[in-house]
């Protein structure tokens, strides 16, 4: 393994630099890929040490792998995986809250559509995906919409044969959430799901919620995709910050405006316990578990 090259932001910001078999030229195609997609610019890795802070990525197995500051910790985008497969090949699955709260009650004859307007590692959308929905990720940030993609591909290719199915019925698009929803030209979906970003960091403080080690990590590496927006997430929590509880409130706004304009059946918003309603809209109804609520919004 030998250290290749840098990412660098479009905004001149250090962002990521890979490491990678430098004899299998198939990893440097991989790196090359994954840069042009990003829209960040290769240089020379001659300028390592400039930039001592950006995230290690390692191409390892035709998998990306994502080492945060020089810890042990990784962070990947792998349906496969023990710890998240345990909850698809379940008879529980039916009983996860993200399924009970898209598909409800109602019997249909055909599979729900479903738009994760915020993707995000995918997990929520591939346990729909597994019960059979018809799903469509959108995740704006490039490097981990790719990452999806590679996920899901991944699946799609496996011997595994709920994999395989639950792969089949999943599209990634890289595009921001709210502009793609405001100019949606295709049959709309029936279900919207929304679980912004940030939104249980403020409650889950107050309330004294432990996160697992999983999604520490995850909230760590989507913190540092989102730096460049300048939200002061840690002053923001602790009620320093009112431009950034304004920002983040106007955000929720938007989206959710969109979401009820678009959905043809109904609304489902994941927040924490306790959380305010997105955008300051009242659901229908709420299935509320010991770390999350899901918040209903019926349309028919």
């Amino acid at each position: 393994m030998g250290r290749c090259c840098w990412l660098m932001s479009n905004g001149a910001e250090s962002l990521a630099y890979f490491v990678f078999d430098t004899e299998h030229n198939h990893d440097l195609l991989a790196v090359e890929e994954l840069a042009q997609r990003c829209g960040y610019a290769v240089i020379s890795s001659d300028e390592v040490a400039n930039y001592s802070d950006a995230i290690k990525i390692i191409f390892d197995n035709g998998q990306w792998r994502i080492h945060l500051d020089n810890s042990s910790a990784i962070v990947s985008v792998d349906f496969s995986d023990p710890r998240f497969y345990t909850r698809v090949n379940s008879s529980a699955l039916q009983g996860e809250y993200v399924v009970r709260a898209v598909l409800g009650r109602k019997k249909t004859t055909q599979p729900l559509t479903v738009l994760d307007a915020t993707a995000g590692f995918g997990h929520d959308a591939f346990l729909l995906a597994a019960a059979g929905c018809q799903v469509t990720l959108v995740e704006q940030m490039p490097l981990l919409a790719y990452l999806l993609e590679q996920a899901v591909q991944r699946a799609r290719n496996s011997t595994n044969n709920l994999l395989l199915s639950a792969a089949q019925r999943m599209i990634v698009e890289s595009a921001n959430s709210v502009m793609l929803m405001q100019q949606w030209s295709a049959n709309r979906p029936d279900v919207v799901y929304l679980d912004p970003m940030y939104a249980h960091a403020e409650n889950e403080t107050k309330r004294g919620l432990k996160k697992s080690a999983a999604v520490k990590k995850n909230m760590a590496f989507l913190q540092r995709l989102t730096s460049h927006k300048a939200i002061d997430l840690s002053r923001a929590q602790a009620g320093h910050n009112q431009s950034c509880h304004d920002e983040l409130n106007s955000e929720g706004e938007g989206m959710i405006e969109a979401a009820l304009a678009l959905a043809k059946r109904k609304v489902v918003v994941k927040r924490a316990p306790g959380a305010e309603w997105l955008g300051g809209l009242k659901p229908a109804s709420s299935l509320t578990g010991k770390a999350t609520r899901f918040d209903i919004y019926p349309l028919s």
